[in-house]
């Protein structure tokens, strides 16, 4: 698929027909002309034989029913791994880890910074080269190498070797990361996606709730084990991240056609319901076009920004909210115990999302909503003076992922085209690395214990943030008026191409194709 940049029209939106033969060009909203080739989606196959076949509304709930009791569970546990795989850091620094390594000033926020610093290096090969392997199996290999790499932290004898580690970690999550916008968008509604992705963070608040636990079990026990008790809690997550990678290898295709646990008529189903998201399953080929629309398209630098200013909060929150507790005067294995009520915010405050969306079907509106809500969470840890207030702030701060969530949603739902989506999540996901390195730097050692000006850093993120997401509400809103009109203005002599929405085009090409709000 090519843009003809040499062609314009006034008649935009319109389907060209030469002579009597099918429709192979269209008229992008931006009044140039595609050639629609054969590099289409891998769905088109199915897309074909499934010719607009309707399914009944007991079929339909019958399959997204089987999809949340097989793929949702899978991934959202891979997310759960993810994060306490991350955060466990923080647990371990109550637990001793910073004596043992001898960390000294801005040692031990690196040890989190040096993480998202591997992703950042990382990022921009997983997205070429996850476009060119087969992706779930190459994202179990991945998964299980990781959680070797995790268990391998037991063994680090020295900071340098242990950061080392870290750094890898970050490397390996940056080829899992992008699956979770395929998956969505392979066997979900755009309508769907916002609700997906909010229960696969609320698993995070699960996550925190077990790696809590554990810690507080493990702490408690210090002198009944051979090894420290944060290593054995490496160990742990380890084993989990494998035994998760090896279950997505043995259970998950690569596209849903392959899907071993689909019926053909499901599979089928599967192709019709993503049909109004015009972007089917992916597409092998890397299309520097694609590429060339990804970076040029100003909502791309948008959903880096809000991933900068949604992570340099939570790089810091996430490092020394342990720490943040034994300011407030909580012991160290106390700290441990009463972080679970974040987790447990976190679980059910963004789990509510998916069913809230139900009512409320702009996620723009909900998504904005709940960050007025971490604002005010912000400023209680930030200013409150007293520290009951400042713990309240602190657990309601676990809703503070919705703004990644959103980001994550709209990037699934808002970019078309297999290569332009890739590079679309790794550029957000780059923002996300970034804000991840800065904000445990903004926890000073000078600042210690109560951080200041680190706190007032994350109250002033989020703000920003939310005046992004204005911004991109209406920028979409306002383009999907634009199309709406041009698509009135050429009446009868508008005529869509057939399965225009499996022949991998981008949002910018296709004349079908809204953003969602």
């Amino acid at each position: 698929m090519t843009d003809d940049y040499s062609k314009k029209s006034d008649s935009v939106g319109v389907m060209e027909v030469d002579n009597g033969q099918p429709l192979t060009t269209i008229i992008s909203p931006k009044g140039k002309v595609v050639q629609i080739t054969d590099d289409v989606d891998q769905a088109m196959d199915l897309a074909l034989e499934a010719d607009h076949q309707v399914f009944s509304e007991k079929e339909d709930r019958k399959l997204l029913f089987k999809l949340d009791c097989i793929v949702l569970p899978l991934f959202s546990f891979l997310y759960m791994i993810q994060f306490m795989d991350k955060t466990s850091i923080g647990f371990a620094a109550v637990m001793g880890i910073q004596a043992d390594y001898n960390m000294k000033g801005q040692m031990y926020s690196w040890t989190n910074s040096c993480f998202y610093l591997g992703y950042l290096c990382a990022a921009p090969f997983s997205a070429i080269l996850l476009q060119k392997l087969p992706i779930i199996k190459a994202v179990s290999t991945f998964i299980v190498i990781w959680g070797i790499i995790q268990c391998l932290h037991v063994t680090a004898k020295s900071y340098a070797t242990f950061v080392f580690l870290r750094t890898l970690l970050g490397v390996l999550e940056s080829f899992v990361s992008p699956i979770f916008v395929v998956i969505l968008n392979q066997y979900y509604r755009h309508a769907e996606h916002f609700g997906r992705t909010a229960i696969f963070y609320g698993f995070n608040g699960l996550g925190t709730v077990v790696l809590s636990g554990i810690s507080y079990g493990l702490f408690e026990r210090a002198g009944q084990y051979t090894m420290k008790p944060y290593k054995v809690l490496f160990m742990i997550i380890g084993i989990a991240t494998i035994v998760n990678g090896l279950l997505i290898m043995l259970i998950m295709p690569d596209t849903p056609a392959q899907a071993k646990f689909l019926t053909h008529r499901e599979k089928l189903n599967v192709v019709e319901r993503i049909r109004g998201n015009n972007q089917g399953f992916g597409n092998k080929h890397f299309k520097k076009y694609q590429l060339i629309e990804c970076v040029t398209d100003v909502r791309t630098w948008i959903y880096f920004a809000i991933g900068i200013l949604v992570a340099i909060p939570n790089g810091g929150i996430s490092g020394f909210g342990t720490i943040l507790l034994k300011s407030m005067g909580y012991s160290s294995i106390r700290s441990l115990l009463i972080k679970a009520p974040l987790g447990g915010v976190e679980c059910v405050g963004l789990i509510a999302l998916r069913y809230l969306s139900i009512f409320i079907k702009k996620r723009m509106i909900l998504g904005i909503s709940y960050m007025v809500l971490v604002v005010i969470a912000s400023c209680l840890l930030a200013f409150a003076a007293q520290e009951k207030a400042q713990l309240a702030g602190y657990y309601l701060f676990g809703v503070a992922p919705v703004g990644i969530i959103l980001v994550t949603s709209c990037v699934t739902s808002n970019t078309a085209g297999h290569t332009k989506k890739l590079v679309a999540n790794a550029i957000s996901l780059v923002g996300y690395s970034c804000g991840n390195i800065i904000g445990p730097q903004t926890f000073q050692s000078s600042d210690a214990p109560h951080y200041p000006k680190a706190k007032a850093t994350v109250v002033g993120c989020y703000c920003g943030a939310i005046v992004l997401m204005i911004i991109l509400t209406v920028l979409n809103v306002t383009e999907n008026r634009r199309r709406d009109k041009q698509r009135e203005k050429m009446g009868d002599k508008y005529k869509p191409v057939e399965n225009m929405e499996f022949a991998d085009l981008t949002d910018g090409q296709n004349p079908e194709f809204r953003y969602r709000i």
